[in-house]
């Protein structure tokens, strides 16, 4: 394949991006998930002032601490403030960045794999065109589609830099302040990060071998130090408000099965990566899992091993590193779930593993003969536009929350999350009749109870809004029966109650919601309604 070729793929890929990237820009275009959280109603986001930043730096949201991905939000808002098109172009461009990050690491890592190999050009075309595959994969979708996921593309992204910083051909002073300062940042915009310096681990160990003995392990000693001093402080804030399951009734057995489906689920969906969704219905094994889902993750350590074995060692660092990616995802630590018993998994986990994959792809192309490798590079760039189709129709999902809450009911029907959420939106958007008939679904599933008690309440507001309130009071005691100190549902209650003509039910329920909230104006000003 001639070097000609080599200017327009990037061209191609940014061609490839936009084209499946373009339902983000509709005019329906929205915030979705937990964007509200991260920037819509964060006050460190959109408080004017240089106080907030300083906030940002100093103090820990409710659930974690990503300064660097918080200030990223606060920066775009103080300069277009809630347009979220201008949200979604900064992950597409720093999704871009982490495609020429990924083309760079495997650039340099071929030319330490195969420093005989007189073509250059075939080098630069293998990278690029395993580059373009794998940004493409379908699994991406969601690191770029949900703004709330930047913090996994920023990690990412400064990942693959400090780890260009740490391959350096001559790594000296400049190779060696890049690396921490990248590595500083990545941590700083999630706490994952702390598998990096075990990546500069098994650098040194198996690409970087010829430097002195003696300095070779100085960034990989100094990289773990502040690492795990940041992380612990973030584990600490995940721990408190409870992201870290808590449970000690999880055994062993349960543990162990728990990291085998997690990796079976990961490498299953990237090697065929169907039935995407913003959530999944995946249980913890209640013992080991059947043998069909240890097939994948033993295969992958047995070709590890056997690899070690035959001393094929660039493949056994690139997969080592794929492998550290997965391990913060694999429910080693059990993450809490919204519904027990269920194992966290999102797309997102996958985006690490999925660009250092790049490398691996370049070598398996860099081992064919000259028609086989331009073949096989056609077909790579021909599956990328294959992906890009599908990519299309997965961003379609991410537009707007209808569409989104939406698509998780259907790939997981037996999920509660996306019946509440699409119920409540069904609410905002005054269409109660539907959000009525969508929320009563949800209490048809098994796993729905207690967690989402709230349905009650939302069920009765849409009762209550489309005229059904007899069925609007039912539901509002349902709710008040788990939480009695509600005060919108104890203020729903007595005006389901005062419109049906049902004065002295009315009356006990204000007076318990004075109890609670005394001198409330609202509950005074309905008291003076009961006849």
């Amino acid at each position: 394949m001639k070097l000609k070729v080599l200017p327009y793929l990037p061209l191609f890929f940014a061609l490839l991006i936009f084209i499946s990237a373009m339902p983000l820009f509709f005019s329906t275009a929205e915030f979705t998930g937990d964007d509200f959280y991260f920037v819509v109603n964060n006050p460190v986001v959109t408080t004017p002032g240089l106080s907030s930043f300083a906030n940002i730096w100093l103090k820990p949201m409710k659930i974690e601490y990503f300064p660097a991905t918080i200030t990223s939000f606060a920066l775009e808002y103080r300069i277009w403030g809630d347009s979220v098109r201008l949200y979604h172009l900064t992950n597409i461009l720093i999704f871009a960045g982490i495609g020429f990050a990924a083309y760079k690491l495997a650039r340099q890592l071929l030319a330490r794999f195969y420093p005989e190999e007189p073509d250059h050009g075939r080098l630069a075309i293998a990278s690029l065109a395993a580059t373009i595959l794998m940004l493409c994969h379908p699994l991406n979708v969601e690191s770029v589609a949900s703004i709330s996921n930047r913090k996994e593309l920023l990690y990412v992204l400064f990942g693959l830099l400090s780890l260009n910083f740490c391959v350096l051909p001559d790594r000296k002073a400049k190779g060696f302040a890049g690396a921490l300062i990248f590595l500083l940042l990545a941590q700083f915009s999630k706490g994952t990060a702390v598998i990096l310096p075990g990546l500069f681990w098994v650098c040194e160990l198996f690409v970087l071998k010829s430097q002195e003995r003696k300095k070779r392990f100085i960034l990989p000693v100094i990289a773990s130090v502040i690492s795990i001093i940041i992380f612990k402080f973030q584990f600490s804030v995940a721990y408190r408000a409870g992201v870290v399951e808590k449970s000690t009734d999880i055994d062993l057995i349960t543990r162990v099965g728990g990291v085998i489906r997690s990796l079976n689920i990961m490498l299953s969906k990237f090697l065929l990566p169907i039935n995407l969704s913003y959530d999944y219905d995946f249980a913890w094994p209640k013992t080991f899992p059947p043998l069909s889902e240890w097939l994948l993750p033993s295969a992958f350590i047995l070709i590890i091993i056997f690899m070690t074995i035959k001393k094929k060692y660039g493949f056994v660092s690139v997969s080592l590193m794929i492998l550290l990616t997965l391990f913060p995802y694999s429910n080693i630590i059990p993450l809490h779930h919204n519904s027990e018993g269920q194992i966290v998994f999102y797309d997102h986990y996958l985006l690490f593993a999925i660009m250092l994959t790049t490398t691996l792809v370049a070598m398996l192309l860099m081992h064919l003969r000259e028609k086989a490798f331009v073949w096989a590079t056609v077909s790579a760039l021909t599956l990328s536009i294959l992906f890009t189709g599908y990519n299309y129709y997965l961003f379609g999902f991410w537009k707007d929350r209808e569409s989104l809450y939406s698509r998780i009911i259907q790939v997981t029907p037996n999920l509660p999350k996306g019946y509440l959420f699409l119920g409540k939106l069904l609410n905002e958007k005054g269409r109660h009749v539907e959000a009525a008939t969508v929320l009563a679904r949800l209490f048809t599933l098994d796993n729905w109870f207690p967690v989402y008690i709230e349905a009650y309440k939302d069920i009765g507001n849409a009762y209550a809004f489309s005229g059904q309130l007899q069925e609007a009071e039912n539901s509002y005691r349902l709710h008040l029966k788990y939480q009695p100190k509600d005060r919108a549902t104890l203020q729903n209650l007595s005006a389901a109650l005062l419109e049906q003509g049902k004065y002295y039910e009315a009356k006990v329920v204000i007076l318990s919601w004075l109890l609670n909230y005394p001198g409330d104006s609202d509950a005074i000003h309905n008291l003076q309604l009961c006849r």
